[in-house]
C-alpha cells in the first residue's frame, strides 16, 4: 500500500498527508480487492463447543468450526477480474505495477526480448560447437583433443556464472588490464545517433553482447559436450554398430547416421529448460551486466516488493515449463522409436 501511495515506489516520510489519508488508503484497498476474503471459503472458530467424554470422570471440549462461503474473493477477482478495474489473468490482464503504475504486460514485453535473445543465441552457439567437438572426441579416443575436451568441460561445468562474469569483466573491461569491451549495458549510455541505420546499431551493440553471450553459453556448452560424448560412446558398443562396421561403412558415417541419432535424447533434454529460462531470464547475469531483461526485472521487483510483476513472471514461467516438458516428451517419442506412449501394451 505504501508503494502505491508513494507513486514511484519510494517511501515518503510519515508526515506526508497522502500517507495519512485513511480514506484514500481504504479506497485503494477496495479498488484492488484487498478488503475481500482470500479464497472461496474460509474456516473460523465459533463460540459453540462440544464436550466429548473420554471416561466417566474426564471429558474434552472442542470448538465447532464455521465454514463460510465467499462468492467474491481475491482469488476469483485475480482470475476473472471485475467489471470496473481488471479483466483477470485468464484474459491477459495481470494488473498494474505497484512500483511504477505501468501495466504488467508492458513491463514483461519490454524485458522478455533481451532474455529471449541471449537464451536462444547461447543455445544455438552451444549446439553448433558441442556436436562437432563431441563427435571429434569420440572418433579420436585418448587423443590430446579428447583429453583437452574432458578437462575443459569439467572446468566450465564447475564455474559459477557470477564468478566467471566478474573475472571476464576484471580482465577485459579494466583500464588497468585490457579495456577492450564495455562492462555493462546493451548499448551506448547516451543512446544511438538519430540517423544511424539498423545495421549500424547492431555493429555498435556487438561489443556489449560478447561477455553476456559467453556467460550464457558456457554452461550449456559443457553439459552438451559431456552428454553427447558419453551417449555416443555407449552407443558405439551396441551390436548394430558392429553390424554397420561389418557391412563396410566408414566410422564417420556410422557415427553421424547411426550413433548420433540415438544420442539425441540428451540434446532434446536441454530444450525443456530453454523456454522457461528465456521467460524468467538469468537474475544473476542480467544483474551483473545490467541487461534490461526478465531476470533484472525480477530482481528489481523483489527489491521494491512489486508483487503483481513477480506473480505474473512466475506464473508464466510455470506454464511455459509444463509446456516445455510436454514438447520434450513428444520429441523423445519422435526421435527414439523405442519410446512410445501407446496403450497397446496394456491391452494384452
Amino acid at each position: 500500500m505504501d508503494r502505491i501511495l508513494s507513486g514511484q515506489g519510494i517511501y515518503e516520510s510519515d508526515l506526508s498527508p497522502i500517507r495519512n489519508n485513511e480514506n484514500l488508503r481504504n479506497e485503494i484497498r477496495h479498488n484492488l480487492g484487498l478488503d475481500l476474503p482470500l479464497f472461496y471459503f474460509s474456516v473460523s472458530s465459533s463460540n459453540n463447543h462440544v464436550s466429548i467424554k473420554n471416561s466417566p470422570h474426564n471429558s474434552e471440549i472442542f470448538s465447532v468450526p464455521i465454514i463460510s462461503i465467499h462468492k467474491e474473493n481475491q482469488f476469483h477477482r485475480w482470475l476473472f477480474g471485475n467489471e470496473k478495474n481488471t479483466v483477470g489473468i485468464l484474459r491477459g490482464d495481470f494488473g498494474k505495477s505497484w512500483a511504477t503504475g505501468q501495466d504488467v504486460c508492458s513491463i514483461i514485453s519490454s524485458g522478455i526480448k533481451w532474455s529471449l535473445f541471449f537464451t536462444i543465441s547461447s543455445i544455438v552457439l552451444a549446439y553448433l560447437i558441442s556436436v562437432p567437438a563431441a563427435l571429434k572426441a569420440v572418433r579420436n579416443p585418448g587423443s590430446f583433443f579428447d583429453k583437452s575436451i574432458t578437462v575443459i568441460t569439467t572446468i566450465l561445468f564447475s564455474l559459477p556464472a557470477f564468478w566467471l562474469a566478474s573475472l571476464l569483466m576484471l580482465l577485459l573491461c579494466n583500464p588497468g588490464v585490457l579495456n577492450i569491451l564495455p562492462s555493462s549495458g546493451i548499448g551506448p549510455v547516451g543512446g544511438f545517433e538519430y540517423e544511424i541505420s539498423f545495421f549500424g546499431k547492431i555493429i555498435h551493440s556487438l561489443p556489449y553482447l560478447i561477455l553476456p553471450t559467453i556467460c550464457y553459453t558456457y554452461g550449456s556448452l559443457a553439459f552438451l559436450i559431456r552428454s553427447i560424448k558419453t551417449s555416443v560412446n555407449q552407443i558405439m558398443k551396441e551390436d548394430y554398430i558392429r553390424t554397420a562396421y561389418a557391412k563396410g561403412l566408414d566410422e564417420k558415417t556410422i557415427i553421424r547416421k547411426h550413433a548420433l541419432r540415438n544420442a539425441l535424447l540428451p540434446m532434446i533434454t536441454i530444450f525443456s529448460q530453454v523456454f522457461p529460462f528465456a521467460i524468467g531470464g538469468s537474475v544473476i547475469l542480467e544483474t551483473v551486466f545490467t541487461i534490461p531483461g526478465m531476470g533484472f526485472t525480477i530482481y528489481q521487483s523483489i527489491g521494491s516488493h512489486d508483487y503483481p510483476v513477480i506473480i505474473a513472471v512466475f506464473l508464466i514461467t510455470g506454464i511455459i515449463t509444463m509446456v516445455s516438458f510436454l514438447i520434450t516428451d513428444i520429441l523423445y517419442a519422435i526421435v527414439d522409436p523405442r519410446i512410445t506412449y501407446s496403450n497397446r501394451y496394456y491391452e494384452r
